[in-house]
């Protein structure tokens, strides 16, 4: 009788261990993702912004300040939700900044751009504020969807050159996690094309703008000269 207990309580034992690894088997694991590396771009021969560029840190509020990865259903578009098994690997203030600093080094966009410094001051700034970084789900497709508000300051002028909030949305190859990574790069690397475009397009400004003014001087100067020889 006591082999038969000690036997039954050692199949009970046996059963219960096997049950607590099966279950831990069903429990999901925690999924980390980065950023994709920058795609790769042609540098300016020439930088657009003549000299060096500290680039802030990147704001944030709200639910942005974690690692969580957000995301947004078709059916409850006004419902921001967190993942509770797929983070990025660090918040994404972080990984928007050192993605940002990698393309503005390839594209030379300025003389030296690099991670603001008080004890190191640039000629210019660059801030940045992320206001959307959520997948969004559809029934059978996802997009990353991003949005940055991108504002430059000349340091030495105390004045905003560009003020500018950019936003895309791009879908994601497949449903899985890593693809939605994946577009959230390209959807970046989209926003800092655009921002060139328009750091160009305001040096071109700049440069028409102080010949319009040296030749509006010319001409005040000619038509006083005109003048004083009038009897």
């Amino acid at each position: 009788m006591l082999f038969f207990r000690t036997t039954c309580l050692f199949l009970a034992l046996i059963l219960s261990l096997s049950g607590c690894m099966g279950g831990a088997r069903d429990i999901p694991r925690d999924h980390y993702y980065r950023l994709p590396a920058v795609t790769p771009v042609s540098p300016l021969g020439t930088p657009l912004i003549p000299g060096t560029l500290g680039i802030s840190e990147v704001q944030t509020s709200g639910m942005l300040h974690e690692r969580a990865i957000l995301f947004v259903r078709e059916q409850q578009p006004l419902e921001v939700s967190p993942y509770y098994y797929y983070y990025w690997v660090n918040a994404p203030a972080s990984l928007v900044q050192r993605h940002l600093l990698d393309y503005l080094h390839q594209k030379n966009l300025a003389r030296d751009s690099y991670r603001y410094r008080s004890d190191t001051p640039a000629d210019f700034s660059l801030e940045t504020r992320l206001l959307q970084f959520e997948r969004y789900i559809r029934k059978d497709s996802a997009e990353a969807r991003v949005t940055l508000e991108l504002v430059l300051r000349d340091n030495h002028r105390k004045r905003i050159l560009l003020r500018k909030r950019y936003q895309q949305n791009i879908k994601a190859k497949s449903l899985d996690m890593a693809d939605t990574a994946r577009a959230f790069g390209k959807a970046l690397s989209v926003i800092y094309k655009q921002f060139a475009r328009d750091v160009a397009a305001l040096k071109m400004q700049i440069t028409n703008t102080g010949q319009e003014q040296t030749n509006a001087g010319m001409l005040g100067g000619a038509k006083s000269g005109r003048e004083t020889r009038q009897p």
